[in-house]
């Protein structure tokens, strides 16, 4: 018996790391590696007892590989789907910030080819909308996933697939739709620009213009605040049924 429990709090275990090789709250640089795998554990000890186990335990090596890295697999399609909101900021900012005209040239950041100003801001704006509430729901879910998803079944969910590619659509959608303001309104300074361009031969309007899209670009960017935190906080209520819909190990439904 003693083995057993063992076994499963291993199988605990191995879901919860999943999860918090994702989830950026837990897999940030500037957290210690021991700091979360101490937390990992002690979330397994809570979890462990509320976990229901009416399978038999596998009686090779091979096999008990198998329920681990299924295991794994669980938590890392679960944490993905709280990671994709920070991938949806991340390609806001990178769009936001070639539109404004705020991308300096590799001299700035050689290690990384470039350094994205507002990447950072959107980064930590998002964890800030995160951490209001959103990690107990993401924790709760984790002990919601051994219902739909209990330890030991391998049955393949074939939506899982599905709903991973059309949420990374959203994604690139939901990215783009947050830039929009800020690429309309440099649309229409470089439409601007390139009449008076046409009008006034002399006039250095490439050099101008690079104030103005800055100028404009960060006030219409102020003004979007209000947007940019709804469709942040849409996706995280949305994330928890994501979470149990990326599992790809569990019956269908």
């Amino acid at each position: 018996m003693e083995l057993g429990a063992i076994f499963v709090f291993m199988l605990v275990l191995m879901r919860i790391t999943g999860l918090m090789l994702f989830v950026p709250l837990f897999a940030h640089s500037s957290i210690p590696v021991i700091a979360r795998v101490g937390f990992a554990s002690a979330f397994a000890l809570m979890v462990f007892p509320m976990v229901e186990f009416e399978y038999v335990l596998p009686n090779s090596l091979g096999l008990l590989i198998l329920w681990m890295a299924k295991e794994l697999i669980v938590g890392l399609c679960m944490g993905l789907a709280v990671r994709m909101l920070f991938f949806m900021l991340d390609l806001a900012a990178h769009v936001l910030t070639v539109e404004i005209g705020l991308m300096p040239g590799a001299e700035f950041n050689p290690s990384s080819g470039g350094f994205n100003p507002l990447g950072s801001i959107m980064y930590f704006f998002g964890m800030m909308l995160f951490l209001m509430g959103s990690e107990y729901d993401i924790l709760r879910t984790y002990i919601n996933s051994y219902q739909v998803a209990p330890i030991g079944y391998l049955g393949v969910n074939a939506y899982s697939a599905e709903t991973i590619v059309l949420r990374s659509v959203g994604v690139f959608k939901i990215g783009i739709l947050i830039a929009a303001p800020v690429i309309a309104v440099n649309f229409l300074v470089n439409l601007v620009f390139a009449v008076l361009g046409k009008a006034v031969p002399k006039l250095n309007v490439f050099i101008l213009s690079f104030s103005v899209r800055i100028i404009c670009g960060t006030t219409v960017l102020a003004f979007s605040i209000v947007l940019i935190v709804q469709y942040v906080m849409n996706y995280l209520h949305e994330t928890p049924e994501m979470m149990l819909r990326f599992i790809p190990f569990r019956p269908s439904f």
